[in-house]
């Protein structure tokens, strides 16, 4: 009789265990959905489109794992990435969308968007948003110390602001501008390993070049859906 109690006291307890991590997983699904439909609002207004999106998130967390960053801050790092450029929401439209060269006034201005980015979330206690923050923050700032804002230099640059440094400049490097034409996979490559130690932590331009074919399988992936979209099929 008392084993039978136990059977089923055993039962349930199993049961709500497995129905209480299905409700987690489901609220953190839904929380990462919110943080990257949030992020699409600022890519939308910059004319970019959710590959891009997708993409900075892949590269930064192939560059983390390379880099053997704990399980957490993957995950972290993952759905933080794409806020990263999050300030652009509060530039206006007249700089943001504008389709000649900026005036240096204008530069100054598109430039605080990573402060701007900062400050929506700051006094979070949540690590995901405080990660947000740090890259929004940081990813503009340069190896070498000639970055904007804070001028940071080095390993003071925290290392999610140098991860998605080069995850976002390679991505812009193999993306179609109003201004420019896409580089080729591996003409950005190159240029990526010619900024190590300048504008990149050369410990990051290892991890990155170290899973060169993963991304280059990420890069072709999406840029096989941009040109499925852009033949009208969607």
């Amino acid at each position: 009789m008392i084993k039978s109690r136990d059977f089923e006291y055993e039962a349930r307890t199993h049961k709500t265990y497995h129905e209480l991590k299905k409700a987690y997983q489901e609220v953190k699904d839904s929380y990462a959905e919110m943080i990257f439909r949030f992020a699409l609002t600022a890519e939308y207004r910059d004319g970019m489109t959710g590959t891009h999106l997708v993409r900075i998130a892949d590269y930064s967390t192939e560059i983390g794992q390379e880099l053997g960053l704990p399980g957490k801050d993957i995950e972290n790092l993952r759905y933080a990435s794409p806020m990263h450029d999050i300030g652009k929401l509060i530039i206006p439209d007249a700089i943001l969308k504008k389709k000649i060269g900026l005036t240096l006034k204008e530069r100054d201005v598109m430039k605080k968007h990573t402060t701007l980015g900062a400050d929506i979330f700051k006094g979070s206690r949540s690590p995901l948003l405080k990660t947000a923050k740090i890259i929004s923050l940081t990813h503009h700032e340069r190896y070498d110390g000639t970055g904007y804002l804070q001028g940071l230099k080095g390993k003071d640059i925290p290392l999610f602001g140098r991860i998605v440094a080069v995850a976002d400049v390679f991505d812009a490097l193999t993306s179609k501008r109003p201004y420019k034409e896409a580089s080729g996979f591996e003409e950005a490559v190159e240029v990526v390993k010619s900024e190590s130690g300048k504008q990149f932590d050369p410990d990051v331009v290892k991890a990155f070049l170290k899973r060169k074919e993963k991304i280059k399988r990420i890069w072709q992936a999406t840029k096989d859906i941009e040109l499925f979209v852009a033949e009208g099929n969607i």
